[in-house]
């Protein structure tokens, strides 16, 4: 494998990338009221689908968390549902 000569140092962001999704939010944020209006007028099953395309361009994305209770003591078991239950009630 040859060493990299030339073009961008690693971690330098692409010039036309980073111009595009500039181009981007300024045309979505000029758009903000037209694109709410047209939220409302959709039905609230496809306003529903469209945010939640949206919400993957905010939020990070989660990763499934698999618990194997087969191989958790009664002692870990009881203290996960403390944790859940508490959680639970803070949110609400």
């Amino acid at each position: 494998m040859r060493e990299k000569t030339g073009g961008r140092t690693k971690g330098t962001p692409n010039k036309t990338t980073k111009e595009i999704k500039g181009i981007i939010q300024t045309v979505v944020e000029e758009q903000l009221e037209t694109i709410e209006k047209d939220l409302k007028q959709l039905e609230p099953k496809d306003r529903l689908n469209v945010l939640l395309k949206l919400v993957e361009y905010v939020l990070p994305k989660q990763r499934e968390q698999k618990i194997d209770f087969n191989s958790l003591t009664d002692t870990e078991i009881d203290e996960l549902i403390n944790r859940i239950t508490d959680e639970s009630k803070r949110q609400n």
